[in-house]
């Protein structure tokens, strides 16, 4: 009685092809339930956005207006330590930021001039008050001064319309 053995580099092969169907089966789960996670809030956008606010944002572009909210609420208005004052100069530096690109999906989904005009007058009071803080940085002598956030790193900001989620 002869015991016949499998080729044990045929079984390694069977097994890599079984995880690596496992991996694309777990993928596709894991890209559905995205999918159908944020479904609901891409049926509920009603772009363009018309109130210049984070919550405006919210309304028109979800994604882009939750990060506006979530670096909004890392701004403190009370700076008294370095740490801070650099929390806050890159969580202003995206807030404007994402403005920016709310101005831009606004124009790319039609809104009016009136509209666009709220989203773009907020901008030079913004940057100033970033090179008001970049000044009040290095007043007190931080040791992390980031360059001066202006007006043409502003208008280098771009968006895809693909994005305006």
């Amino acid at each position: 009685m002869t015991i016949k053995k499998e080729n044990p580099m045929k079984n390694l092969g069977q097994m890599t092809d079984q995880q690596q169907h496992l991996v694309v089966l777990r993928l596709a789960v894991a890209t559905s339930i995205l999918i159908v996670s944020l479904a609901p809030t891409a049926i509920l956008a009603k772009p363009p956005a018309t109130e210049a606010s984070c919550e405006g944002i919210k309304a028109a572009y979800p994604i882009l207006g939750k990060e506006c909210s979530n670096q909004y609420s890392k701004i403190e208005h009370n700076l008294t330590n370095a740490k801070d004052r650099l929390e806050t100069y890159y969580a202003r530096v995206s807030v404007l930021e994402i403005f920016r690109k709310a101005l831009i999906c606004n124009g790319m989904f039609g809104a009016n001039k009136q509209a666009q005009d709220r989203f773009k007058s907020g901008e030079q009071g913004h940057l100033q008050a970033l090179n008001n803080l970049v000044t009040a940085m290095t007043a007190a002598k931080d040791p992390n001064i980031p360059p001066t956030y202006d007006a043409k790193k502003l208008q280098s900001v771009t968006i895809k319309k693909v994005q305006c989620k």
